[in-house]
């Protein structure tokens, strides 16, 4: 005689789903957090300006002749002028009807999510771009990278603080240039001692998404979504990360209306922004079933969509400098 089985009785096994869902895993986003920002409703373009300054008088005045006039101060300026992007997904009413997952509502989280990704490494890829780059421990170029001989440490800190001085860079946050860095970057840190000995970590890690402390008038973010380079350091098997340190003004944002993407920390709790902010970070376009008229006659498609205007301009490459090195995980 057979015996009931669960491959008899196949049919009769069935998955249990959770209703909670899984949270997804999040960059901090950063990088758009401090731009000199700018919105237009009108027109194609914006124009910021700057004159250069004039240098110092050394020379005392000769009685009763009047020196030289001064030469006169030369304008440059950056011209930005805002891009659209944008995404959707197309779902039916059967999946509607069908699925046990609440659809609608989970891809406008997930396609706010790769919005928010999107704008962030839109700014980030502008500032990698046309920054000042250099090498930790003197080195010349990026293929010279290895580890452990060029992992980022404490004088490398120093030297980016120096020239960023060196330049008048002016600072942002309460007296103190930013500092945005890989977690793979700041494990190296934390293992130089002089380094540790000196660093004020955060006492309170919920007060700002992904701040841990600061050293040398800087204040350091981490990020999942810091540059990274496989492969491009010594002999080409190494991993080459950057670390932006940032001074006031040394780029900045253009958007268009509310096409303009904001800024919201999702690193609470289940996603909660942590700044207590409730908005949008882009416009998020819903339309329903049917919504596409005769395109749609048996009302069966639905989209989901979001869309953004922003350019992204490095204002002054001195003030931003992009510290290209290695870490303890480059080799990995």
């Amino acid at each position: 005689m057979a015996n009931a089985t669960q491959t008899s009785l196949s049919d009769t096994v069935k998955t249990q789903y959770e209703k909670r869902l899984l949270t997804r895993a999040q960059p901090r986003l950063l990088h758009g957090r401090w731009p000199t920002k700018a919105r237009i409703n009108k027109y194609g373009a914006y124009e910021l300006r700057k004159y250069s300054a004039l240098s110092a008088v050394t020379s005392a005045l000769t009685e009763g002749a009047t020196p030289a006039e001064q030469a006169v101060p030369t304008i440059s300026t950056v011209t930005m002028t805002p891009v659209f992007y944008g995404a959707y997904i197309i779902y039916t009413d059967e999946l509607e009807m069908t699925a046990f997952d609440p659809i609608v509502s989970e891809f406008t989280s997930i396609l706010g999510e790769q919005a928010g990704l999107s704008a962030d490494t839109i700014y980030r890829t502008e500032m990698i771009t046309d920054c000042t780059t250099d090498y930790t421990n003197g080195a010349a170029a990026i293929g010279t990278l290895a580890h452990p001989a060029y992992d980022v440490s404490y004088a490398d800190v120093v030297y980016q603080v120096a020239e960023l001085e060196a330049q008048s860079a002016l600072p942002m946050e309460n007296d103190n240039f930013i500092v945005i860095l890989h977690p793979h970057s700041y494990a190296s840190l934390m293992q130089d001692e002089v380094f540790v000995n000196m660093f004020e970590k955060e006492s309170d890690p919920a007060m700002r998404s992904g701040y841990v402390g600061r050293l040398l008038r800087c204040i350091f973010f981490v990020t999942a979504n810091a540059y990274e380079q496989a492969d491009t350091g010594s002999g080409s098997t190494t991993d080459v990360y950057s670390m932006l340190f940032l001074g006031r003004e040394s780029y900045g944002s253009l958007g268009i209306g509310n096409l303009e993407p904001s800024v919201v920390d999702n690193q609470g709790d289940n996603g909660r922004p942590l700044t207590g902010q409730q908005i949008r970070p882009v416009e998020v376009i819903m339309k329903g079933l049917g919504s596409g008229g005769s395109v749609d006659p048996l009302d069966q498609r639905g989209t989901l969509a979001w869309k953004m205007a922003l350019d992204v301009e490095v204002l002054n490459s001195s003030w931003i400098r992009n510290l290209k090195h290695t870490n303890v995980f480059s080799d990995d």
